[in-house]
């Protein structure tokens, strides 16, 4: 139902999180120490954390932590084990969050893993914190279900969100190097490359846009 493929942030090991539609989680590490099978997967995680199919997972890319949603209400973090040499039959997840939601469809973590969006069959994103898996924010403007999230990647040399006016600034040519014109789509092009977007699709076959945090 969900696959996610990363390298696992202590130790650049390669690993394969998935989901299934009878509601389990599944991780498996790459063995790199054996010589004679370099591509030699072990199973580090099964857990079923879901009472319906697996929608949707994501890894974060700043912590060795992972998220789950479903077709029930229930959003889930857990911790990538560390230890290859055990099976870990996870019982609780290290979060459980209840969102009363029901139908997570798509979930994505910002590539600052600082929070995580859903798409709700309910046609809301909602916006979380990924430390505390609280709810930040709900966008409504679909009219139908939302299916997928995407966030654009945060550059933290160029984030607008501290000084806007100075970022902008230095991107804009000297005044008599170009016509005004110039200069403002210039203002325009930098303020859209460090804007944190956010992007979601539904059943109606629109794509929203969102400037979040």
């Amino acid at each position: 139902m969900a696959l996610s493929l990363s390298k696992h942030s202590s130790d650049g090991q390669m690993t394969v999180v998935s989901g299934y539609e009878s509601g389990h989680v599944l991780v498996h590490i790459v063995q790199s120490h054996v010589a004679d099978k370099p591509w030699s997967w072990k199973k580090v995680l099964v857990s079923r954390p879901h009472s319906q199919p697996l929608l949707s997972l994501d890894v974060s890319p700043t912590d060795s932590v992972f998220f789950t949603s479903s077709a029930d209400a229930i959003i889930t973090k857990f911790a990538i084990p560390t230890d290859v040499s055990t099976l870990e039959v996870v019982e609780k997840s290290e979060k459980v969050l209840n969102t009363k939601h029901a139908g997570q469809q798509g979930l994505r973590v910002r590539s600052d893993g600082k929070i995580f969006a859903t798409a709700g069959w309910d046609a809301r994103i909602r916006v979380y914190s990924a430390k505390a898996m609280r709810e930040l924010a709900v966008l409504k403007w679909h009219k139908d279900g939302c299916y997928a999230v995407a966030f654009a990647s945060i550059n933290p040399e160029k984030d607008h969100s501290s000084t806007p006016a100075t970022s902008a600034s230095r991107e804009v040519a000297p005044a008599h190097q170009g016509s005004a014109l110039d200069a403002i789509k210039e203002q325009r092009s930098a303020r859209a490359q460090n804007t944190h977007w956010l992007a979601a699709g539904g059943k109606d076959g629109k794509i929203s846009l969102w400037d979040i945090y």
